[in-house]
């Protein structure tokens, strides 16, 4: 199922890339819960498919031109740690956000039930509760 897992954490970055919410949502389970480390630092917890909705609208409207790309992903039993790149503009400033970002996505059932996005690898290793 792992494998599994990992292709799934890419077909979600591809579509949110499109903006396609029904895909996203596609993949998630009704209880899904999402911390974006990027869209997170105000504390917003999105839950459920209407959540994963509400999670792509904020993020394109923050960064309209949003583009993340996976560096690298390794899979730890039902969750995936994923090294992403994230490009894009602010909306209001016009200002370039240009960093690396790490993101823990579980399933549960072959569906995302969680997606968390950490500052640092260390953060989100410490977060699985794994070794560094």
């Amino acid at each position: 199922m792992s494998q599994e897992n990992v292709a799934t954490v890419y077909r979600l970055y591809a579509a949110s890339r499109r903006r396609d919410k029904e895909a996203c949502v596609r993949e998630a389970d009704p209880y899904v819960e999402i911390v974006s480390y990027l869209i997170g630092v105000e504390g917003t917890v999105y839950r459920g498919h209407a959540g994963v909705r509400r999670y792509i609208d904020d993020l394109f409207s923050a960064f309209p031109d949003w583009h993340p790309q996976i560096l690298r992903t390794t899979e730890h039993g039902d969750k995936v740690l994923a090294e992403i790149r994230m490009a894009g503009r602010g909306a209001s400033s016009g200002l370039p956000i240009e960093q690396t970002v790490w993101q823990v996505t579980t399933f549960r059932g072959g569906k995302m039930v969680g997606f968390h996005g950490y500052r640092s690898r260390a953060e989100a290793v410490e977060a699985m509760g794994l070794p560094e």
